[in-house]
């Protein structure tokens, strides 16, 4: 009978070693899999490696069921043949279960004719108190206390293994802080004309560039130049030459003059690669330029922007006085 149990549970202390670091394996792959606004079982679906993960998940689950079945069945199998056997030497056998019970949750407990010893020699208003102990299983937590104590109180105290909140806070806070720059670069956040940026990334440019002749060149020429729509190229402009009012001339569009919104086609991080390659196309020499069309207004570069900052401060006014 001891034999049998220890098979059993050795069985399922063995499975569960052998699958939990596929189940790690499994955690971390997803983890990893990182594909613009989608749910995990998509981001899953979308790629071989993940319909394969969840084939693997699904055999696991499986075999977890099946692990089951089998561990009730040799229960069972062994209950009736030692009850078999019990009956034939004419004795009572206690089944698994009452085994189990009595090892770790109530314990043993004495017949009522003896139990005297366990008496104690008081009482009270005539109710007289037993000495049972404690039951085993609060005995094994109360133990396990102390054990845990022995290894996390100089970890956490002496080496330092186990951080503290405050280290775990601003762990939390940096490990949040790149989670968000990987989901900025991977175009995740959402882009608005207030937060979008103006970049000269060889990156961005080439991103633009590639969205522009796609999308914006039937209009606009390849160039810049002009067609259908006004020319890019010089400092004329009917609506923002920055970098908002651009973004929110491509994503919002013009249809009174023919032009429809990107946003429905576009990300929004594709519409700021857009407007940036937009940007630098002004002061470039198309082939054809279309006729100026809006009000001139002439981008501000950032150094003319500190000059003119620079020649408001009282020091420089009075040296040119």
């Amino acid at each position: 009978m001891k034999k049998v149990t220890k098979m059993i549970w050795s069985s399922l202390f063995l499975f569960g070693l052998g699958i939990t670091p596929l189940f790690a394996q499994v955690e971390e792959a997803v983890q990893e899999l990182e594909i613009e606004k989608v749910t995990m079982w998509e981001q899953l679906m979308q790629t071989e490696q993940g319909r394969l993960l969840l084939l693997i998940g699904g055999l696991l689950l499986v075999l977890i069921v099946l692990m089951v079945i089998m561990a009730v069945l040799m229960v069972k199998t062994a209950e009736i043949i030692l009850d078999k056997k019990a009956a034939q030497k004419g004795v009572e056998r206690i089944s698994f279960y009452q085994q189990f019970k009595q090892r770790w949750i109530t314990g043993k407990f004495k017949p009522v004719g003896q139990q005297g010893d366990m008496m104690l020699d008081h009482n009270y208003d005539g109710i007289k108190e037993m000495d049972y102990g404690m039951p085993p299983w609060l005995k094994y937590v109360f133990l396990g206390t102390f054990i845990f104590a022995v290894f996390y109180v100089p970890a956490f105290l002496i080496f330092d293994i186990i951080p503290d909140q405050q280290t775990e806070y601003q762990a939390s806070i940096e490990e949040a802080a790149l989670r968000a720059e990987a989901r900025a670069k991977a175009g995740m956040i959402q882009i608005t004309a207030e937060t979008a940026e103006l970049q000269t990334d060889e990156a961005v440019m080439k991103a633009g560039q590639v969205l522009y002749k796609k999308n914006c060149a039937v209009c606009h020429s390849d160039d810049g130049g002009g067609g259908v729509g006004p020319n890019l190229t010089d400092e004329y402009w009917i609506h923002g030459n920055d970098i908002k009012g651009v973004f929110t001339t491509v994503s919002e569009g013009v249809p009174a003059k023919g032009m429809i919104p990107w946003k429905g086609n576009m990300s929004p991080k594709q519409i700021q690669d857009v407007s940036n390659y937009v940007l630098s196309l002004v002061g470039s020499t198309p082939a054809s330029p279309k006729e100026p069309q809006g009000e001139i207004r002439k981008l501000e570069k950032a150094e003319e922007r500190i000059e003119e900052n620079v020649d408001e401060l009282p020091e420089v006014k009075e040296l040119v006085e």
